[in-house]
């Protein structure tokens, strides 16, 4: 069973924060649960999931299109995810718990950055993703996830000619991996290092999605993750790698 909690009648204002200031205003959090067997209690499930998302107070269109995003998050995970997860996962091998949390990195008069991660836990096992939404605040897509390249400029957000889009994604996207695996390499030399000593390029480039994989910091500089064990041991937690816009587009 899955208890869906949308507190968006009774908005309570909460303070955000102080990432500068701030041109929204939080709300009440989405709250979701699942549980399996069905109406089992949490302590009985198997399988037990749980997420909050960030929700913002007010009606205007940019407002409710971030709220939106993150209400079909929860929604296709608890229609979707959850019931295939929950029924894979064999009772006997005790109970697994999927926990969903947020973080606001970034808001600014531009740009709002949320980074949701996402904790499994089954047994001894435990593993960490981070999944990022960077969002316009400004214009015609003000309240839609916005790309790498609308972000550093060199694509207008209203862009529709496909070959160009194509084109300006991909040389973002090289620029980006050869920065970031320029850092890597320099981490690969020091003593203490956990990247895998072998890894190539080749590799790298299978398990980093620039268009993807980055958030704003407070700052407003670019913060590049690799999912934990994906270049190094999983005990080595997901990896970052900060870039300042003025760096990439120089590259560019």
């Amino acid at each position: 069973m899955y208890r869906l909690f949308l507190l968006l009648l009774s908005l309570t204002l909460l303070p955000l924060p102080t990432l500068g200031e701030a041109p929204l205003t939080a709300a009440e959090d989405l709250v979701a649960v699942y549980t399996w067997p069905e109406n089992a209690p949490e302590a009985e499930a198997s399988y037990v999931y749980r997420c909050t998302y960030p929700q913002f107070a007010g009606d205007s269109d940019t407002v409710l299109a971030i709220n939106n995003t993150f209400q079909y998050e929860a929604s296709d995970a608890l229609g979707f995810e959850c019931p295939m997860a929950a029924s894979d996962h064999p009772a006997d091998q005790g109970q697994m718990q999927v926990t969903l949390t947020y973080e606001i990195t970034h808001m600014s008069a531009d740009n709002l950055s949320v980074c949701v991660y996402k904790t499994v836990t089954a047994g001894d096992y435990v593993s960490h993703i981070v999944k990022a939404f960077n969002f316009s605040l400004t214009g015609e897509k003000a309240g839609i996830l916005t790309s790498l390249p609308r972000l550093l400029g060199i694509l207008k957000p209203d862009e529709s000619d496909e070959w160009l889009i194509q084109r300006q994604t991909d040389k973002v996207d090289n620029c980006t991996r050869e920065l970031v695996w320029s850092r890597i390499e320099a981490d690969m030399k020091k003593p203490d290092s956990p990247i895998y000593p072998d890894m190539t390029m080749e590799e790298f480039e299978w398990c980093f999605y620039p268009e993807e994989d980055f958030y704003l910091d407070a700052d407003g500089n670019l913060v590049f993750f690799i999912q934990e064990g994906m270049i190094a041991p999983p005990e080595a937690g997901i990896l970052v790698y900060v870039i300042t816009m003025e760096e990439l587009l120089d590259e560019i």
